[in-house]
């Protein structure tokens, strides 16, 4: 069963659909086979084959990157109404396409489904959007009485096949693969208030609605049922949110009393026993979810799942039952108390220096007990495949114990390929997806990983080079080398680490080597960070020895100028790679994240605004001649580009990073340094379109980016107009404040059309932090006393709001959530963007309290490094930038500091083209954006080696000592 990537923080998915289908493949844990047979089988020929057998000559065919449309030459123009939708597993959809394709043609009706088999496999996976998994062909009615006939043919012709449930949808009947719900024909486009674009369906008063796709049934209540005659369609039973249920009781015995998470091949729940009186484990497996080549599903892994547990009794969590009902599978076993192995450590982790790692005594005990939790799998006979720190438990008492053994097998068994990102021995990397799995070996490299993990804090995966190397153990012996330099525990672990994962599984480590290893060890000795066997590229230096990456003179933790500036180059040398032809006047220039690709291909975040203003930057550090030419013309197309697209919206949203602000901004950086004085009028009449007063007051998409923008402008230009509206701007942030007592807040309205409706956030995208910036910058450049003060009330609000520890000073997402949850640590949300707006409020304040914030905020940065992803919203590059910010204000170790995140990101790099590449946020994919791609890491590399100010900051001169009163005048 293919599996998700491994990562010590887990991270929330962003919408995913069939049009971003090739981004969630990337980043899932199985990757697509090499030229195998599923991938090259495509179903268009199928269709083909039925048009031509109906003359259906004048019928097109389109194919994008997951779906192959066929449709009639002339079609009505319809919105939105009710559409069918069929079913269909890997081994199925074949005849499900040909045979629905045969009703539809001769019925002259639309329809789309999934291009191929590689495809519909991924659309069926246990890892797809559990809403519209099973969803492989869409047809398109002209009108409800077709509709029915339809649905009443294609049941007909698909009965008896197989296909899960669609859970978005309400099925014909019971057993049908045919499937209905309301959804958008060719909807209403719209931009929302967010910055994404989406088909909309319109209500009957003319109000646009999201369409939505949940895990439940949920036409919209003025959508009459295209079946009336059965009641349980007609609007009144259509809930917009799901019932809620009272008790289950499954089996007569086991009562269900709260979800632990949902996905599309079913619920995993807590339980109690009634017969025992225990908490139990009950996983659900949905039937014809994750159907493989063998034929077998989500339910026949269940199956497997529970013959394992008995094979590892009193190794994993206890079998209770197994049993089915309605047609689902449900595996009862024992609830384990503690914690997984990922969340212990990252507690663990909490209650400590991070920069100096676990205790080193007790890390080496832990390994201990590591390897002699996988030395009683072994005796069992059994390679586990999935030895990951995902699957361990850690007991109250530090015992450790097995969940999860769904992928456990006896060595050469045939099974389906899976694995977790970088656990993954070699040889099943590059093994067959179905076939003779690997020996007892492969279990000694993910040891070896969760020896990684258990010392640095973080999953040893990298971003995908092209060609992929034969190991990862040089990049491990990379990171290991850094973190050593501070982490005694990833010093003494070093050899073993590097020992269990050797490319050939007969040279790895054995248990018994590694237990006379770490019974050799003395916890309180120096230790020496060499490698015993292997190339140079294994060797570690002693910890404290000199070396940076790239540098002689830095500690091997610290990336020096040299390496910085290959690591830029290359960045930008792949950007204009992979930049279009000019002429090539395509919808996005560079392609964007699955999320991203649905934005505003102009924004910051992730469109060519982004980039441009890294081109831009890039421009003032050009190296030689050959060089500043291709970036200069790089840099003209992509303003050009961008200025024949700048009034190509309905409405130029506000903000900074998602809406027309930031496009604005980038585009007048642009035309001063291409000297172009038409292009900057065009910029400024951008920024002058844009709504100064917005109800959602943030940075990333409200007023206070349209207000930066503003005051960026007339410190650019020193008209007036700009810092009028960014003064009506302030104004407005002003009145939309929410004080709780002394402390200030900035909600986004609960009845905006937003995803953000009612947050009340105290970051800098959406919260307190960046409107608090906002207003200090506006207090700068009018010199209004007001602004300053609530400026000063949103310092005040994040230094009481802080998280102080070990860790130094973290600020959860919400006010309303709870402490210790949230990203605590980044720009966005968390201590790199709190910090970013304190440390340029202590230097108008002197307010001590400010700058300890901001400092503490900074250890917090520094010790996150190995855990954090690379970007610059919520990863190394921003949190980079604020350490550069406090190095430029107060000096001290701050450049050190981000020296250390750079050298991270190197240690994290992918060589594709011979080009060293910075992974975009998801850690395995690289993609241009800004604010969650290359272009801001390498902004942020830029700014390290050659200095200057932080992008997107509209910082002025500090106010005099005594405040507004004591401006006699303000000036750009």
């Amino acid at each position: 069963m293919p599996r998700r990537p491994a990562d010590a923080v887990a991270r929330p998915a962003e919408h995913t659909d069939g049009r971003q289908l090739v981004q969630q493949v990337a980043g899932s844990g199985e990757k697509r086979a090499t030229a195998g047979a599923a991938d090259g089988f495509r179903l268009q020929g199928l269709a083909r084959s039925v048009l031509a057998e109906h003359g259906a000559h004048d019928w097109t065919v389109i194919e994008d990157e997951a779906w192959c449309r066929v449709m009639p030459p002339e079609r009505d123009e319809r919105i939105q109404g009710w559409k069918l939708h069929l079913s269909a597993t890997r081994l199925s959809a074949p005849e499900v396409v040909h045979r629905a394709a045969t009703v539809l043609v001769a019925a002259g009706c639309g329809f789309k489904f999934a291009k191929s088999i590689a495809v519909v496999e991924e659309m069926t996976s246990d890892r797809y959007d559990r809403a519209q998994c099973g969803k492989i062909v869409t047809c398109y009615p002209a009108d409800d009485e077709q509709l029915r006939r339809l649905a009443a043919a294609l049941d007909e012709a698909t009965a008896g096949l197989p296909g899960p449930a669609i859970l978005s949808d309400r099925r014909l009947r019971p057993g049908s693969l045919v499937h209905y719900r309301y959804g958008v024909y060719d909807g209403v486009p719209v931009l929302t208030n967010d910055g994404s674009h989406q088909l909309r369906v319109q209500a009957p008063d003319g109000a646009t609605l999201e369409d939505l796709r949940k895990p439940w049934f949920c036409p919209p209540a003025w959508a009459v049922s295209p079946f009336p005659a059965e009641p349980s369609a007609e609007p009144s039973a259509a809930p917009s949110t799901p019932r809620t249920p009272g008790p289950v009781l499954l089996a007569d015995r086991f009562e269900i009393r709260e979800a632990i998470r949902h996905s599309a091949r079913g619920g995993i729940y807590r339980a109690l026993d009634h017969r025992t009186g225990a908490e139990v484990v009950v996983k659900q497996a949905r039937a014809h979810v994750g159907t493989r080549v063998t034929g077998e599903d989500a339910r026949d892994a269940l199956r497997h799942e529970s013959a394992a547990l008995a094979e590892l009794d009193g190794i994993a969590a206890g079998h209770v039952k197994l049993f089915d009902v309605d047609g689902h599978t449900f595996l009862v076993q024992e609830s384990l108390p503690g914690s997984t192995l990922t969340q212990w450590v990252q507690d663990e982790l909490d209650r400590c220096d991070r920069t100096a790692g676990l205790e080193p005594a007790r890390v080496v005990e832990t390994a201990r007990r590591l390897a002699a939790l996988l030395a009683r799998v072994q005796d069992r006979g059994m390679v586990y495949r999935d030895f990951t720190p995902n699957n361990i438990i850690v007991g109250p008492d530090g015992g450790l114990r097995l969940i999860d053994p769904e992928l456990a097998v006896r060595p050469g068994q045939w099974a389906t390929r899976g694995f977790t990102d970088g656990f993954a021995a070699p040889e099943v990397l590059r093994g067959p997806r179905f076939g003779p799995m690997p020996g007892l070996e492969s279990d000694l490299f993910s040891l070896g990983g969760v020896l990684f993990y258990l010392a640095v804090g973080a999953a040893p995966s990298f971003p995908r080079s092209r060609p992929e190397p034969s190991s990862p153990r040089p990049q491990l012996a990379g990171l290991l080398t850094m973190s050593a330099v501070r982490n005694r525990a990833a010093r003494l672990l070093a050899p073993a680490v590097l020992g269990l994962t050797h490319e050939e599984p007969g040279k790895r480590w054995t248990l018994a080597r590694l237990g006379e290893f770490l019974d050799g060890l003395d916890v309180d000795a120096p230790a020496a960070l060499v490698a015993e066997a292997g190339s140079g590229d294994d060797r570690l230096r002693p910890a404290g020895s000199h070396g940076g990456a790239g540098d002689p003179r830095l500690p091997a933790d610290r990336l020096g100028p040299e390496l910085q500036q290959r690591l830029a180059d290359d960045g930008l040398a792949h950007l204009l790679a992979t930049l279009p032809e000019p002429g090539d006047d395509r919808p996005r220039l560079w392609p964007s994240t699955g999320f991203g690709s649905s934005s505003d291909a102009c924004n910051v975040q992730h469109g060519a605004a982004g980039v441009l203003a890294l081109l831009t930057l890039a421009d003032t550090h050009a190296g030689p001649a050959g060089d500043r030419d291709a970036l200069r013309a790089a840099l003209s197309q992509v303003a050009g580009w961008l200025d024949r697209r700048r009034t190509d919206v309905s409405k130029p949203l506000p903000g900074l990073y998602f809406g027309r602000a930031g496009t604005a901004w980038a585009l007048h950086d642009a035309a001063r340094r291409l000297d172009d004085p038409e292009l900057a009028d065009h910029a400024a009449e951008l920024a002058l379109a844009l709504p100064v007063r917005w109800p959602n007051p943030d940075v990333c998409h409200g007023a206070a980016g349209s207000a930066l923008t503003q005051l960026h402008l007339w410190h650019a230009t020193g008209r007036e107009e700009f810092r009028g509206r960014a003064a009506e701007a302030a104004d407005g942030l002003l009145a939309a404040a929410e004080y709780d007592g002394d402390r200030v807040y900035w909600p986004v309205p609960k009845d905006f059309d937003s995803a953000l409706a009612g947050i009340r956030h105290l970051g800098f995208a959406h919260g307190v932090a960046g409107v608090g910036y906002a207003l200090l910058a506006a207090a700068r450049a009018t010199g209004e006393r007001k602004y300053l003060d609530a400026a000063v009330d949103a310092g005040n609000t994040l230094v009481a709001e802080a998280e102080r520890g070990p860790w130094g000073a973290r600020w959860r997402t919400d006010r309303d959530d709870a402490p210790g949850s949230g990203m605590l640590y980044h720009w966005c949300s968390g201590a790199s963007g709190v910090g970013t707006f304190l440390v340029r409020l202590w230097q108008d304040s002197r307010d001590p309290a400010h700058l300890r914030a901001a400092e503490e905020a900074a250890v917090a940065v520094r010790g996150v490094r190995w855990t954090s992803p690379t970007a610059a919203c919520h990863g190394l590059a921003g949190n980079g930038e604020f350490l550069l910010d406090l190095a430029d204000a107060v000096g001290g170790p701050y450049r050190g500091w981000a020296q250390e995140l750079a050298a991270t990101l190197y240690a994290r790099r992918a060589v594709r083209d011979g080009r060293l590449l910075l992974a975009d946020e998801s850690g395995l994919e690289v993609t241009a954006d800004w604010n969650v791609g290359l272009s801001g890491a390498v902004g942020f590399l830029l700014r390290l080696r050659h200095g200057g100010p932080r992008p997107w900051m509209a910082d002025g001169p500090a106010l005099p000592q005594g405040g507004p009163a004591d401006c006699a005048q303000v000036g750009p």
